[in-house]
């Protein structure tokens, strides 16, 4: 996949979360099954992947309300059961963090609550493209010809980070949206140094999830996953970095795709940002916090 313009990219809406935090995480669960409801509530709609024989076999759109069995908690995912079927399904979609002992109300997984994000009309630099703020938690880029647009936010990042956003764009060959975490400095079109994830279509208009390293503003793709071709739905992102290891690991609507571990980790990070390459796209309810 020729995706080496894409990292010259960044797609702009940005909220930083500053919601109550759940007093157990999705991992500190996931790692212990006496933590594991009977069941949990779909508090946002999201695909469930249904399995059969322990094989992928279709999907099926989880709605608001439903009730499902949990079978078994991992952090990117859940496994669930409801009436005959199996299936999986994103944490973030569901209350399991409310069921936890000792969660603080209203929280949902991730550690915050959901619907409450700080306002993207303050704090955003919008440096490069066509931005429309549509609302608290959503912003557009409306230039499908920009190849570096970039909008972004300053964000101390240090320890353990979680990175979470829901982003759809147009699609097409080489498009695709960018996303910059641990930047020290989100002028510079590279961002500086920064890790750059980029989730796009290649020329061919096939999809790849690209993990980049940004070294002097310089990219360098350094692992790369298959990912269905994006073309206008939304897609749910979730991200990890960890200062000590030098680990980034991607999930993508509920599926964890890998990680990638940098043997000279960047330990502070003073910017977040995001961005587009050829391509029309939204984003809304960007979260970046630490975790435990």
């Amino acid at each position: 996949m020729n995706l080496r313009h894409l990292t010259s990219l960044a797609l702009g809406m940005f909220t930083l979360g500053t919601t109550l935090s759940a007093q157990v995480t999705i991992e500190q669960m996931a790692a212990d099954p006496k933590l594991w409801p009977a069941e949990v509530k779909i508090i946002q709609a999201a695909p469930i992947q249904l399995w059969e024989n322990g094989r992928p076999s279709g999907s099926v759109q989880g709605t608001v309300g439903m009730t499902v069995r949990v079978k078994k908690v991992e952090p990117g995912r859940l496994t669930i059961e409801s009436g005959s079927a199996m299936g999986s399904i994103a944490p973030a979609a569901t209350d399991i963090l409310t069921r936890a002992p000792g969660a603080a109300p209203g929280a949902a997984a991730g550690g915050k609550t959901t619907g409450h994000f700080e306002s993207m009309r303050t704090g955003l630099k919008m440096v490069r493209g066509k931005w429309v703020v549509i609302g608290e938690t959503e912003i557009e880029q409306h230039d499908p010809k920009d190849g570096v647009s970039n909008a972004y936010k300053s964000i101390p990042q240090t320890g353990k980070m979680e990175y979470r956003a829901k982003y759809k764009y147009t699609g097409g060959r080489n498009s695709g949206i960018t996303i910059y975490i641990m930047c020290d400095d989100a002028d510079k079109t590279e961002r500086g140094n920064a890790y750059l994830l980029v989730d796009g279509n290649d020329d061919k208009a096939h999809g790849q999830f690209i993990i980049n390293r940004v070294t002097n503003d310089k990219t360098k793709d350094m692992k790369k996953f298959d990912v269905p071709a994006a073309g206008g739905q939304w897609i749910d992102f979730r991200a990890t970095y960890d200062t000590a290891t030098g680990t980034v690991e991607i999930t993508r609507n509920g599926k964890v795709l890998g990680s990638w571990t940098d043997p000279e980790p960047l330990t502070t990070g003073r910017d977040v940002s995001i961005g587009t390459y050829m391509t029309l796209a939204s984003f809304k309810e960007i979260e970046v916090h630490p975790l435990p």
